[in-house]
């Protein structure tokens, strides 16, 4: 096994990072390829958002990276990334990609993902130990697994035909003859006979079992299966639906569930069963089931930073809407059958001079800060943000709109907000960059300044905004 490589998200293009010629085989594989792409080639490969082609962000059209140069110059090849952080692996190579904010270069101490993964997943996780083994991308596959059974639970308990194999009296099915006589001759009162029935146990919620039975036997697996009530009912439930579990049918459960399930209704078992697959199979295929196959879990940093804001945007006191490009729900209309959707807008006027409470916000992930004489980091506008935002505050009208980003630099004064007015028609627009904080040595110690950053920003939206009017 090469050792892995470590990348950080929106970098610009690393070098020297290339040991051998292996690596740049295997990662020849997974570069430049879209998210489509890949998933075409490597179906098990589990994407976070999981509805590709709605994402206004078009993750599907997206790079997890770019490979440039020969292998026969290693130093001088260039890795790029950008907003997709997470680890996948092919062949005998493994690609840790944290995100900018990290501490270290290794999935285990990248605080920042877990917090947004624990906001916008709704997870408890401050109380897991990580694990030095396979650099803690095994522990994030462990505290997933509770949020996507939730969602597929909520789908309800699938249900299949299975055929059972019976040998008694009580005949309900077709006689096998074969083993009829292998088992029941002379004749003991018995006849082997098949039946199939629509039933919950089966070779899905078996893998579901083997999943939970293998969590079990891991440091953080008690914490992961009780943390919740929620989560203890849906474990009882699968242990009880799955009476013909036994931990020697692992390898035959896993076969069975190599082609992803389809299914018209039971559409959140598809990345429960990728995750359950990569769990069972993590520590003895190393990523990967064969060496011609990716797999790996891999997030869009755009779209857990916008989640991640709704969860400080939408309560009381701000009240801003989140608009659902998968459902359609809460666009704003630009004429009639045309709907667009802003990432966060407040108030619904359409009277200009009822526009004042009006506000729309865009969130960001990426890098927005240019250096400035004096050393003076000031968040700026590309040009497509900016014709982006003006047109969300034309439609909807308003006076005021804002982009949220991260920000690194932590809570200097003179870089926290930036103000611009529009000419033309009038309005302000901001660039706002949220504290992220940096050399924290735990995920508790980042999380309790990170509530200083979301106050921060709710301050900035109430008082030099003026939110409230």
């Amino acid at each position: 096994m090469s050792p892995v490589v470590y990348l950080k998200d929106n970098n610009c293009g690393v070098s020297n990072v290339l040991e051998n010629e292996m690596q740049y085989d295997d990662i020849s594989h997974i570069a430049n390829k879209t998210i489509e792409e890949l998933l075409e080639e490597n179906p098990n490969l589990l994407i976070f958002p999981q509805s590709l082609g709605i994402n206004k962000d078009k993750i599907e059209e997206l790079e997890i990276l770019h490979l440039s140069g020969s292998k026969d110059n290693l130093k001088e090849c260039k890795i790029k990334t950008g907003n997709l952080m997470g680890f996948i692996g092919y062949g005998n190579t493994q690609i840790s990609i944290t995100s900018r904010f990290a501490k270290n270069n290794n999935t285990k101490d990248d605080y920042f993902l877990h917090y947004l993964l624990q906001k916008v997943l709704c997870l408890n996780i401050f109380d897991l130990k990580y694990s030095t083994a396979s650099f803690g991308e095994f522990d994030l596959l462990l505290y997933m697994f509770p949020a996507l059974l939730k969602k597929a639970f909520a789908q309800g308990l699938v249900r299949k035909y299975k055929t059972f194999k019976n040998n008694d009296a009580n005949i309900k099915g077709v006689v096998d003859v074969t083993r009829h006589i292998q088992n029941n001759i002379p004749f003991n009162g018995r006849v082997a006979y098949n039946n199939r029935n629509y039933t919950t146990d089966n070779s899905m919620t078996e893998l579901i079992r083997h999943t939970i039975e293998l969590i079990k036997t891991k440091p953080n697996g008690n914490f992961v299966l009780t943390s919740d009530y929620e989560m203890i009912e849906c474990v009882r439930t699968i242990q009880e639906n799955t009476p013909s579990y036994s931990k020697n049918d692992l390898s035959k459960i896993v076969s069975q569930n190599l082609n992803q399930f389809v299914h018209p209704f039971y559409t959140e078992y598809i990345p429960l069963q990728k995750l359950c697959l990569q769990i069972l199979r993590f520590e003895k295929m190393n990523y990967a089931q064969s060496k011609d196959e990716a797999y790996g879990v891999v997030f869009d940093g755009a779209w857990l930073w916008e989640e991640f804001l709704a969860t400080v945007l939408t309560g009381k006191g701000l009240d801003f809407t989140h608009p659902e490009n998968k459902t359609g729900s809460n666009g704003i209309q630009v004429y009639t059958g045309n709907r667009r959707y802003p990432d966060f807008y407040r108030g619904k006027q359409t009277v200009p001079e009822k526009m004042d409470g009006n506000f729309v916000l865009d969130a960001k992930y990426k890098h927005l800060d240019v250096l400035k004489n004096d050393d003076i980091l000031d968040g700026s506008f590309s040009r497509d943000d900016l014709h982006q935002l003006i047109t969300y505050m034309h439609i909807l009208p308003s006076k005021y709109g804002a982009l949220i980003y991260p920000y690194d630099k932590g809570f200097r004064e003179d870089t926290r907000s930036k103000k611009r007015t529009i000419r033309g028609y009038g309005g302000d627009v901001w660039t706002i960059g949220v504290p992220i904080p940096q050399n924290c040595y735990s995920l508790k110690e980042l999380s309790s300044k990170m509530m200083d950053s979301e106050k921060y920003l709710k301050k900035i939206l109430h008082e030099e905004i003026n939110i409230t009017r």
